[in-house]
Order: C-alpha cells, then sequence, then structure tokens
C-alpha cells in the first residue's frame, strides 16, 4: 500500500531551504525525479538507486530514494536510506525526522521519540516531531510525555488546525492522570461524557485518527544497506 504525502510542499520546501536546488547532470537523478513526481515510485527508486550509484555523496539524492521506499511501503530500505543520508551532510534534521516515522509505523515507539527527539536538536522549526513523539508515547500509555510532548506541540504552532482536538485530548489524558479523587475535567471544553466521566469514545478515536495521519501521511528519506536495521543503536545511527 502506498503512503501519500500529507505536507509535500512543506516538507520539499523545508529540505530546499536546507540543502539548496540539486544542479548536477546526474541524468538518473533528473530522470528518476520525472516518475517521483508522476508517483511512479518503483521506476522512481530504481533510477535513483542509479543516481546514487553516479554520485554517491549526493544528499537529495538519498532524500527522494528514500521516499519512494517509504511510498512502497519498503520501510527497511527507507530506514537504510535515511540513515546513509546522515553520512552526507551536516542538516541532519529531516533526516532523524524521518527516521522516527519509518520506526514508528514499525511499532519502535521508543527508538522513534529518539529520533524525534534528534531532529528537533538539528532543526528546530521540525514542530511534527513534538506531535508525533507525543503519539508514540500515547502507544506505550506513558500519557505524561504525551502530554509534554503535545503541548509543547501546541506552544510551537499555535495555528494547527487541530489544535481545539488536541486540547481535548490533553484534557483527557490529564483526566487520567489525576487521583480517583479528584475533581473531573469540565465536560463542555474536554468532550468527556458528564455519565461515564469518560472521554467520548468519537471524539478519542477521531484525535487519535487525525495524528497518526500525520505520521502516515508524511514524506520520507533513507539509504539501501543489505540488511535490516531494526536493532540499530543512537549511536549508530550517529555515526
Amino acid at each position: 500500500m502506498n503512503r501519500y504525502m500529507i505536507f509535500p510542499f512543506t516538507l520539499f520546501f523545508l529540505f530546499i531551504i536546507l540543502f539548496g536546488i540539486y544542479a548536477s547532470d546526474n541524468e538518473f537523478f533528473k530522470k528518476g525525479l520525472e516518475y517521483y513526481q508522476n508517483n511512479d515510485f518503483q521506476l522512481a527508486a530504481a533510477h535513483f538507486e542509479e543516481a546514487k550509484r553516479v554520485d554517491p555523496d549526493e544528499p537529495l539524492t538519498y532524500f527522494y530514494l528514500g521516499n519512494s521506499y517509504y511510498q512502497l511501503n519498503d520501510l527497511d530500505n527507507a530506514i537504510m536510506n535515511f540513515t546513509a543520508g546522515l553520512n552526507f551532510t551536516d542538516k541532519k534534521g529531516v533526516f532523524f525526522y524521518n527516521l522516527g516515522n519509518c520506526y514508528y509505523l514499525k511499532g519502535n515507539y521508543d527508538f522513534s521519540t529518539e529520533m524525534y527527539s534528534k531532529a528537533v536538536l538539528n532543526a528546530p522549526a521540525l514542530y511534527d516531531s513534538y506531535l508525533n513523539a507525543g503519539n508514540a508515547y500515547y502507544k506505550i500509555d506513558d500519557y505524561a510525555k504525551t502530554i509534554v510532548q503535545w503541548e509543547t506541540y501546541l506552544k510551537k504552532y499555535p495555528e494547527t488546525p487541530q489544535y481545539v482536538k488536541i486540547e481535548k485530548a490533553i484534557a483527557y489524558l490529564r483526566g487520567e492522570l489525576s487521583s480517583p479523587d479528584s475533581s473531573k475535567p469540565d465536560s463542555s471544553k474536554t468532550g468527556i461524557n458528564e455519565k461515564t466521566g469518560l472521554l467520548d469514545e468519537d471524539l478519542l478515536g477521531d484525535v487519535l485518527s487525525d495524528l497518526e495521519e500525520l505520521i502516515k501521511r508524511t514524506e520520507n528519506v533513507m539509504e539501501i544497506s543489505e540488511a535490516p536495521i531494526d536493532d540499530l543503536s543512537s549511536e549508530e545511527i550517529e555515526r
């Protein structure tokens, strides 16, 4: 199943700002980009692989090659391309961010949060790292860290159209963390059912579904190796 992109222009222009326009005469790259723009990710990947062979030090090749594998739902090759791309640029934020997305989709939530943390350290404007990290902490039932990440996201990016939904999700999690004797949050503000004292299931499902789409539909980049790296350590990533 192909992965569709929710923020293609945002991440594309961010990458261009960080790395500049690719001006090489690498014909394999140019042809790969044509296939990529036409959503033919299989042929795009094949051409970017050749582009990488011709010019193995160009980070933008790894960016698009990883994106192509991600769209093909080949997360292992995507991860490998992200990792390789780290070796050819000092602008590592987008690579760590995309690694976080891939590990999230593979169910490695602990490692995904580590990657999101490295992403904002290298590129503070990658606000979605906080949102996605919060999703990952939610998956492992660490509500306290989920709240911290989501609140940070709202502070960094108050323009998000999901502001109200995330606020309600945070209110619900605060209620979950409170003691049994604590007063319930205001149901009119949080979406909590007055009779059951629980967050309305439809609202919770709506919130989490929206937030998950920010991971499933985001562009990704990585590099090909010969074996999966599910157990890759952060030290190896940084190398």
